[in-house]
């Protein structure tokens, strides 16, 4: 996987390390980063190509240690390059989320309406939906195989995302992403994971009053007194991480009927209940929290 175009003037790149410090006998190698002992010793003394040549004999180390999950040396500024390029020119998806509720904003060409990349972020918006990365110098991009998703990720002590564990109102959403539905009040369905939030936005005073007294039950609960009402009223769903966020605004299919074409969002009870932060496969290491996850194909996990 080639590394993206560092900017000028960013600060020296980041450690291999990702909290797995165990030194294989049989290689010398470590079991967490693939660095032999004295590499590790010596990465402070680096020159930034020294570092990066390091790093271009990692994957090869890795494989043979059959380590699955590879930390990819991209800076902060590599990685806005990168999203923007997915956003413009790729054609996969982004999901922020965890299993059994996320929203998807699908990439490819013709689909965006406008697109803004900044040292601080990069927002993309649809017809059906609203995408938007803020970036971070702790910000990580992490692999598991060549050419399958990409997972970003934030070490767990630098997120600030409030955890609810019942139907919580948010009040008005002071950050979506156009100015517009900054007045719109935000429900946080409260399905008590650290790494996302799942909320519906509306504007709407008779679905506000109706979300407004479902405050502090479950979300099962939410379901069957009003699961019929919120699929009616559709209103735009929102899914949330510390530094990501994907607003959907495509119709909330009824139930049994297949989701249409383009962005969309799932709520899914069946998967809720395993508790999972992140789908198979593709959890990160112990210190890392999920931000957003790319699927270059239209397969999703």
């Amino acid at each position: 996987m080639s590394t993206p175009l560092r900017k000028q003037g960013e600060r020296s790149r980041h450690s291999p390390c990702v909290g797995v410090c165990q030194i294989d006998q049989a290689t010398g190698w470590c079991l967490g980063c693939g660095r032999t002992g004295d590499e590790i010793g010596r990465w402070l003394g680096m020159s930034e190509d020294e570092r990066l040549a390091l790093w271009g004999k990692l994957p090869r180390r890795l494989d043979r240690l059959a380590v699955g999950v590879r930390l990819l040396p991209w800076t902060a500024g590599e990685i806005q390059s990168w999203v923007h390029a997915t956003l413009t020119e790729g054609c996969g998806t982004w999901v922020v989320g965890v299993p059994g509720a996320l929203a998807e904003f699908p990439c490819g060409a013709g689909r965006l309406r406008e697109e803004t990349s900044t040292t601080d972020l990069v927002e993309a918006r649809g017809s059906d939906a609203h995408f938007r990365l803020r970036l971070h110098d702790k910000l990580r991009a992490f692999a598991f195989a060549d050419d399958g998703p990409i997972v970003l990720g934030l070490p767990k002590v630098r997120s600030t995302l409030a955890v609810a564990r019942t139907f919580t109102a948010l009040g008005a959403d002071g950050d979506a992403i156009d100015p517009e539905h900054r007045g719109d009040q935000l429900f946080d369905f409260g399905v008590g994971r650290e790494s996302a939030r799942f909320c519906i936005r509306t504007s709407r005073a008779e679905l506000i009053a109706t979300l407004k007294a479902l405050e502090g039950r479950p979300w099962a609960g939410v379901l069957r007194d009003a699961g019929a009402r919120i699929i009616a009223e559709s209103p735009q769903r929102v899914a949330e991480s510390a530094l990501a966020r994907i607003e959907v605004f495509s119709p909330i299919p009824a139930s049994g009927a297949v989701s249409s074409e383009g962005a969309r969002s799932l709520f899914l009870p069946a998967s809720l209940q395993s508790g999972e932060e992140a789908p198979a496969g593709l959890a990160l290491p112990v210190y890392a929290q999920q931000v957003a996850i790319y699927y270059p194909a239209t397969k999703k996990g």
